[in-house]
């Protein structure tokens, strides 16, 4: 019994890497994704949170990056994993990894617009022929449903899936038996510790194009320099990339530094320049913005 329970998710692991596969042999992801680094992944699912793509998948990435609500919100829990996170979704996108952690199956899945979604929903569809999405197309297998990690369970995640034994999900629970039951929420629960360790031994960051990258303090990387953590920084320090976007009314709130005597680099927030930290960052003046902004771009 406890293989089948197990099979239930190597299906919905197979589904969701062929589906990335046959997108990417079509050509219908973003770059980041047919060529995936570690810092792209990160980025990637950054931008889609700002642009509100990913309402319905909250509750997932919580999950994954903020299971205990250590940070204050989503976009540090992403930024806290850090690029270093991520390389073991690059390995499992690529095939270095064969047995990822389940959380990286549904970050994929997320990341690549998978249907159905998320996992519980997948299952239902599995169950329930008549509720299956229109568009995947599959011939569904006897269901099986989702063993949440153990912190879920604290969430009131297994309410809502009978709402008291008398919900519409009673008949897939019923088919468990509880010693598989109870081993796979061992399982699952040490999967999921062993994930927020690897996430929260980074107390160490560097600077990378346009933002600092939470780093576990002994990892190297050639030609960076590996400073101390902070949080703050992690948040809110950005280069702005698109310093045409200024006008006067950025004065007073932005910060610039200057690489060379002819070009100025504009900051979100004051600090210590990323390329040269000896260098303090200064406020941005009517006179360097119209220096070099608007007589530069406009």
């Amino acid at each position: 019994m406890d293989f089948a329970v197990m099979s239930d998710f190597d299906r919905f692991q197979e589904e969701v890497l062929s589906a990335y596969h046959e997108k990417k042999e079509k050509r219908l992801l973003s770059i980041e994704l047919e060529r995936p680094s570690p810092t792209q992944l990160m980025n990637y699912c950054l931008t889609l949170l700002y642009s509100g793509k990913l309402t319905d998948d909250l509750s997932t990435l919580n999950r994954i990056f903020n299971p205990h609500n250590r940070y204050p919100d989503l976009e540090t829990g992403i930024s806290a994993f850090g690029a270093s996170g991520f390389k073991s979704l690059r390995n499992f996108m690529t095939g270095k990894t064969t047995r990822p952690r389940e959380a990286l199956v549904k970050l994929l899945a997320v990341l690549i617009d998978f249907q159905p979604r998320p996992y519980d929903k997948w299952v239902m569809e599995r169950s329930n022929p008549d509720r299956r999405s229109t568009n995947t197309g599959e011939t569904l297998d006897e269901p099986v449903d989702e063993l949440p990690p153990i912190r879920d369970l604290g969430q009131g995640q297994m309410g809502n899936t009978g709402q008291g034994g008398n919900g519409p999900k009673e008949g897939i629970w019923s088919k468990l038996k509880k010693p598989a039951l109870y081993g796979i929420i061992a399982f699952a629960g040490m999967a999921g510790a062993h994930q927020i360790s690897d996430s929260f031994d980074r107390e160490c960051m560097y600077w990378e194009t346009d933002r600092y990258i939470p780093i576990a303090c002994s990892e190297k990387i050639e030609g960076v320099e590996i400073i101390p953590l902070d949080k703050e920084m992690i948040k809110n320090f950005r280069k702005i990339t698109r310093p045409d976007t200024l006008t006067l009314k950025s004065v007073g709130r932005v910060w610039y530094g200057k690489p060379t005597a002819d070009s100025a680099e504009f900051y979100t927030v004051k600090g210590t320049y990323p390329l040269n930290r000896r260098k303090e960052l200064k406020p941005a003046t009517d006179y360097i913005i119209k220096k070099y902004v608007l007589d530069k771009y406009k």
